[in-house]
C-alpha cells in the first residue's frame, strides 16, 4: 500500500521480451495474450497500469528510475504466468489443436480442397496485379464507396471475393505508399468491403463474416501475395524476383522437370546437345590439365625435399602448394611416391 489513499501495486518481474524491427515476435504475441487475460481477470480496472516499467534491478542515477521495495527476485516466465492466471480464473488452458482424420481419403480430400482454395486465391492475386488500380476502378459502374463489388448474379454479390480483392488492393496501395501492411489494416479493408457487398447484394442472405482466426490467416496470405508478387504495385513487371538461372533450376526440378530436361538429350545432334557436350569437353580438358600441373608441382617439391634427406609430410606439402591433404594423398599415390606410415625415425 502507498500512503493514506489505500492504493496498492502488484508487480510481476517477467523474462525479457524482444521484438524484431517490425515490432512483432512470438514473445510479443504471448505478452499481448497475457495482458488481455490478466485484464479480464481484473475487470479492466483503469487503475491497473498496462505498460512496461524499468527493471527493478536498475541501479543507475536516472531521475526517472523506478524504486521498488521488492520482496522477492523471482522471474516469472510468460507462459507460466498466463497459465497461472487462467487457472485462477477457471479459464481453459490453451492446447494446440491437432487435426485428426478418420481415414487417408479424408486427409487427401482436405488437402485437395485447401490446394484448390489457394489456387483460386493465387489466380485472383495474379489478376489484381495486372489491373490498372484506382484509375480504372473509378470508371467502373460497380464501384460503391470505393469498393468494386463483384456479382454472382444480378442483385447477388460475391461477398467473399469482393472482400478479398479489396483487401489485396489495399495491401498493394499500402506497399506502394511505403506504409506497413499490418493485419489490422488488411482485415479492416476486408470487413468494410464485405459489409458493403452484403448491403448492396445480400439477396436475403444473412451476413457470414469469417471468424477472426480465418481473417488473420487471410491477412497473412494477402501480405505474402503482395511481397512475393511479380510487380511492385500496379505497374510494369520487374525481373528482380528470380534470375534466369533460378528459373531454369526451378524448371528442371522434380519428376516433370527431369523428364523435360531429358527430352533435350533425346537428339544428340541437336544444337543444345552439341553445345553442352562442347562445354563439358572443355571443362574436362581444364580439369585434366590442372591434375597434370598439380602432379608436377607435388613431384618437384617432394623430390627437392628428398634431396635434402627429408621426406615431407602430407600436411606440409598441402600447406606449401595450397592443396587439400586428401588431394595430396591422391596425387602422391598416382605418382607412386607414397610416404611411409608412422612417425619419422629419431636420429
Amino acid at each position: 500500500r502507498s500512503g493514506p489513499s489505500g492504493t496498492a501495486q502488484c508487480l510481476w518481474l517477467i523474462d525479457p521480451v524482444y521484438a524484431d524491427e517490425s515490432g512483432k515476435s512470438p514473445n510479443m504475441a504471448l505478452l499481448a495474450a497475457t495482458s488481455r487475460t490478466l485484464g479480464g481477470f481484473l475487470d479492466h480496472d483503469p487503475n491497473f497500469a498496462h505498460r512496461f516499467s524499468r527493471s527493478p534491478f536498475y541501479t543507475g542515477e536516472s531521475p526517472d528510475r523506478y524504486i521498488w521495495y521488492r520482496q522477492h527476485h523471482r522471474i516469472d516466465r510468460l507462459s507460466d504466468f498466463i497459465r497461472e492466471v487462467r487457472e485462477v480464473t477457471d479459464e481453459p488452458q490453451h492446447v494446440s489443436p491437432r487435426q485428426e482424420f478418420s481415414s487417408g481419403r479424408e486427409l487427401i480430400e482436405k488437402v485437395k480442397a485447401r490446394r484448390e482454395q489457394a489456387q483460386a486465391f493465387r489466380a485472383i492475386a495474379d489478376e489484381i496485379e495486372v489491373e490498372m488500380g484506382e484509375e480504372t476502378d473509378r470508371c467502373n459502374p460497380d464501384l460503391v464507396d470505393g469498393v468494386l463489388v463483384r456479382w454472382i448474379n444480378p442483385g447477388r454479390a460475391a461477398r467473399d471475393e469482393t472482400a478479398f480483392r479489396h483487401a489485396l488492393k489495399t495491401a498493394h496501395r499500402l506497399r506502394a505508399a511505403g506504409e506497413r501492411m499490418t493485419d489490422a489494416a488488411i482485415i479492416d479493408a476486408y470487413e468494410r468491403a464485405y459489409n458493403i457487398a452484403q448491403r448492396e447484394g445480400g439477396d436475403g442472405r444473412a451476413a457470414e463474416m469469417p471468424p477472426m482466426r480465418d481473417r488473420q490467416t487471410m491477412a497473412r496470405r494477402v501480405r505474402g501475395y503482395v511481397t512475393q508478387g511479380k510487380t511492385d504495385s500496379y505497374g510494369t513487371p520487374t525481373a528482380k524476383y528470380a534470375t534466369t538461372s533460378q528459373r531454369k533450376a526451378l524448371a528442371t526440378m522434380g519428376r516433370r522437370g527431369g523428364q523435360k530436361a531429358a527430352e533435350r538429350w533425346s537428339d544428340r545432334e541437336s544444337d543444345y546437345a552439341k553445345g553442352a557436350l562442347a562445354e563439358l569437353k572443355t571443362a574436362n580438358m581444364k580439369r585434366s590439365f590442372s591434375t597434370d600441373e598439380n602432379k608436377g608441382r607435388v613431384l618437384a617439391y617432394v623430390s627437392s625435399r628428398k634431396r635434402e634427406g627429408y621426406d615431407p609430410a602430407r600436411v606440409e606439402v598441402a600447406n606449401e602448394l595450397g592443396l587439400s591433404v586428401r588431394r595430396v594423398n591422391e596425387l602422391r599415390k598416382e605418382l607412386g611416391i607414397s610416404r611411409k606410415r608412422g612417425r619419422p625415425a629419431k636420429k
